[in-house]
């Protein structure tokens, strides 16, 4: 969550006043007629309770908040019933957002983000969904939601290497087969943006970052034979010892090589050897479609 704050004297610009990362894993372990866990809904509220203390204390009106949930309540049967729980109880209120909208925003927050490298292939990968689009300036032409994100595959799959490569390659046979078709008519040198966690992760790894530091990640590459010298590394360790790592968040030490995989296979699909690291997704992307003359100053 990033909170956002007008200039005083110029009200163009914003600029961030405190980003907090909570990875809750709320869509992890759903049962087998797709209920949220119950270790899952705890963690979420825990993390929900402390925003709205932090908006309290700088002094925000929850109701002026605008916050959306994604593909682990999209994929949920108890997703809805738990945000009213939410609204009632910490008196957030969280909107449920289709796939194709957050890859609209996601494709948007990058447009903003490198406006010089338009147009752009614009890759989240998130838990339950990842989301594709290709953004040309002031538009989306072409995005999608696939429904293979780094939860599922590591619940099929754990860390080994091997069976989430052919995990990854079955869950993106039925799209790569129509993009093949569509390809012709894209940008051939349109270069790739990698949003959220794992790209993050990965590049904060990569440069031993005890600390994050968005000035040395957001814009930065990950080249594809970083990707599999990772996915080999991580693969070949415990979730402990990839804890112990300089710039490893905790919530993902048991995610990390199944997302990597699937990152692997997206540039390998999309026939890309680099792609760029974004730390600005959906909730800039949210800024940006409700205040779209905004400047952001970190």
């Amino acid at each position: 969550m990033s909170l956002l704050f007008r200039h005083a004297q110029d009200p163009l610009r914003f600029r961030v006043a405190e980003e907090l990362l909570f990875v809750t894993g709320l869509s992890r372990n759903l049962s087998p007629d797709g209920h949220l866990s119950t270790a899952g809904k705890t963690r979420a509220r825990t993390a929900l309770r402390h925003f709205a203390r932090r908006l309290e204390t700088l002094g925000v009106n929850a109701t002026d908040v605008r916050a959306v949930a994604t593909a682990g309540i999209r994929r949920s049967t108890d997703g809805i019933a738990f945000l009213e729980e939410v609204r009632e109880e910490i008196g957030l209120k969280l909107e449920v957002i289709s796939g194709a909208e957050e890859a609209e925003l996601s494709a948007l927050a990058q447009e903003r983000s490198f406006p010089r490298l338009c147009p752009l292939i614009v890759l989240d990968i998130g838990g339950r969904s990842t989301e594709l689009a290709l953004r040309f300036p002031g538009k989306t032409l072409w995005k999608t939601s696939l429904d293979v994100g780094s939860v599922q595959l590591s619940e099929q799959h754990g860390s080994n290497a091997a069976a989430l490569e052919k995990g990854v390659d079955r869950a993106l046979a039925p799209w790569r087969d129509s993009w093949s078709l569509e390809r012709g008519s894209w940008p051939a040198e349109a270069p790739v943006v990698g949003v959220a966690g794992t790209v993050t992760t990965a590049r904060q790894v990569l440069l031993g970052l005890r600390e994050w530091d968005p000035t040395k990640l957001h814009g930065s590459e990950l080249e594809a034979y970083q990707v599999e010298g990772l996915i080999q590394r991580l693969s070949a360790m415990t979730a402990e010892e990839r804890l112990q790592l300089p710039g490893m968040h905790p919530g993902r030490a048991d995610l990390i090589v199944a997302g990597l995989s699937l990152l692997a296979g997206l540039m390998r699909v999309l026939e890309r050897d680099r792609c760029l690291v974004s730390d600005r997704g959906v909730r800039y992307g949210l800024l940006w479609q409700r205040w779209p003359l905004v400047q952001i100053r970190d």
